[in-house]
């Protein structure tokens, strides 16, 4: 058996598509396609992952030696790398979910102006620990697989960066408002309606560049 069609049976046999293996591996799918059609090869660090994920050897992968019928777990109890990237999507979406809402408290506190600005607090600090979460995370991920690392970490702040713009938008309307304050009368109110013409901005901006 090839290479291909190795992944292959090992994939139809977990019940998976080329688009589950690859959320796992932290590749594309027509990465998937190629090596199972043989027409590109995984590298060191991704048949690494495959025969984590699929409990075989990688001497089996690529030379056809027989794969341990009871491979032993890691020590400590530490996940595996494939365990980690098979987990991240999961991840991504909790962080995503966070994040949001952390927004979601800046936005409330905003329009409330409630005393002590304590859902701005508590936004900001759910905000911090959804990064540090997830970026937590890539840096486990990193030394074993440099690669779906960094794929993980861009999709990270793809994902999250329309969340997280908006407390620097905050800040630099207050510090804007304050400045213009010396010189003119300015009321407080308008701290939302700046905040949400820069957060539109950078969010537009945002979303130029990602297309």
């Amino acid at each position: 058996m090839t290479l291909g069609e190795k992944i292959i049976d090992l994939r139809k046999k977990r019940g998976l598509s080329q688009e589950e293996l690859a959320i796992t591996l932290g590749v594309s799918r027509q990465a998937v396609s190629k090596w199972e059609t043989n027409e590109a090869t995984p590298d060191t660090a991704k048949v690494i992952a495959l025969a984590e994920y699929f409990e075989v050897t990688t001497d089996w992968l690529l030379r056809d030696i027989e794969p341990q019928s009871d491979p032993s777990p890691a020590p400590g109890g530490v996940p595996s790398v494939a365990e980690m990237l098979r987990g991240a999507p999961m991840l991504l979406n909790l962080t995503i979910g966070g994040n949001v809402f952390g927004a979601a408290l800046m936005l409330y506190d905003l329009w409330q102006q409630t005393y002590y600005h304590i859902p701005i607090i508590a936004g900001l600090f759910i905000q911090i620990g959804m990064c540090a979460l997830f970026l937590g995370l890539c840096s486990s991920i990193r030394p074993h697989d440099p690669d779906g690392s960094q794929e993980w970490r861009t999709r990270y702040w793809r994902c999250n960066i329309f969340s997280l713009a908006l407390m620097p938008c905050f800040w630099a309307s207050s510090i804007l408002l304050h400045i213009l304050a010396h010189k003119f009368t300015v009321s407080s109110l308008l701290l939302l309606p700046v905040t949400l013409v820069l957060y539109l901005i950078v969010c537009l901006r945002a979303w130029h560049r990602k297309r």
